[in-house]
């Protein structure tokens, strides 16, 4: 029960924008934080309910990473755009068949726009926007071509949005709003996930940082790089002799390049962090949110409803003036009055 209908709209945002979030990213942050981190090795592998834990695949999964990025960003923006082409048609259909008007040859125009479907408000629009900049900002560092897909889809969007208001529904009810309240918290905190989560993606998923490191302590050309990635099976592990993807030595256990590694990626992740957080800060200090000139345009307002609420209250005094001046007046005639007609008394 709460107090006003804004936190009522701004928890039930929350809500919903949270399954959404739990729903659609779960699994694009599976692979690019979870899957194949945690599998062992040979005679030694982590097992979950008895089932080995899945592995990435011969390119890493930065590689499916982005192409489930790709998937997304095309596929599913095209089919979700299909939908937003035909689901208002399906609409006005039924809402005609419900409605059953006969088709004359002059109706009036409430009785047009009467056969059109209810337009279904701006909460779709925007968590499908919102939804869509966390895709281009906290898997980034893996499709850096996303944001083309997100701007190309956004212009037919456009388009097919303005269809949809003008011809396909009714005249929506225009309401006045400040902001786009609690949508813009929202952003922020995508925003602030997409630094930190693109700062674990470049340390930890990516082979950014260990090519970086075998260059200055191996080979600087980076020969025998891939051979230097895998390590050998133990002993007695296997029926033949194998390798698999990781930094262990014949024995299973992790070799020093592996724990140099490590505090590169920890270092490279809070250096990361702080570089980005503070160009942040920087760029909101030195660009204003509100323009220059619409700043003066605005202060000029100001100024000219103080000059109009100054002058309209010069323009009553102005009339306030005789009835003071007659009230005045009429107390000192009623004195003068009064002490002439007592004096009489007196003498007498």
């Amino acid at each position: 029960m709460h107090r006003t209908q804004t936190d009522f709209d701004n928890h039930y945002t929350i809500k919903v924008f949270i399954f959404q979030f739990t729903n659609i990213y779960s699994s694009i942050f599976y692979i690019a934080f979870i899957k194949g981190k945690a599998v062992g090795y040979p005679g030694k592998y982590i097992k979950i309910f008895d089932l080995r834990q899945e592995e990435c695949g011969q390119g890493g999964c930065l590689v499916e990473l982005a192409v489930q990025l790709g998937i997304i960003m095309i596929g599913k923006q095209t089919a979700t755009n299909l939908q937003e082409i035909m689901w208002p048609k399906i609409l006005a259909l039924y809402q005609r068949w419900q409605l059953s008007i006969p088709k004359t040859r002059c109706t009036t125009r409430w009785e047009d726009d009467f056969k059109r479907s209810e337009f279904g408000g701006l909460f779709e629009e925007y968590l499908e926007i919102v939804l869509q900049f966390g895709f281009i900002t906290i898997f980034v560092a893996a499709f850096p071509i996303a944001p083309l897909f997100a701007l190309l889809n956004n212009w037919v969007e456009i388009r097919l949005d303005a269809k949809k208001l003008v011809c396909e529904t009714r005249r929506p009810i225009a309401f006045r709003a400040s902001t786009i309240g609690i949508w813009f918290s929202i952003l922020e905190v995508l925003a602030y996930l997409a630094i930190i989560a693109n700062a674990f993606l470049i340390a930890f998923t990516s082979e950014f940082l260990p090519k970086i490191l075998y260059r200055y302590t191996v080979d600087w050309e980076l020969k025998n790089y891939t051979r230097f990635t895998l390590s050998e099976a133990p002993p007695n592990t296997t029926d033949k002799s194998c390798m698999y993807r990781d930094f262990r030595d014949p024995t299973g256990t992790l070799t020093p390049f592996f724990w140099k590694l490590l505090a590169l990626r920890l270092f490279f992740v809070i250096l990361f962090e702080h570089v980005v957080f503070v160009l942040c800060r920087l760029t909101d200090a030195v660009i204003n949110d509100i323009p220059d000139a619409l700043a003066i345009k605005i202060r000029r307002e100001k100024y000219l409803a103080k000059r109009a609420l100054q002058n309209s209250t010069n323009y009553n005094r102005i009339f306030e003036e005789p009835e003071t001046d007659h009230i005045s007046r009429s107390k000192l005639t009623r004195f003068f009055r009064t002490t002439k007609s007592k004096t009489p008394s007196v003498s007498s």
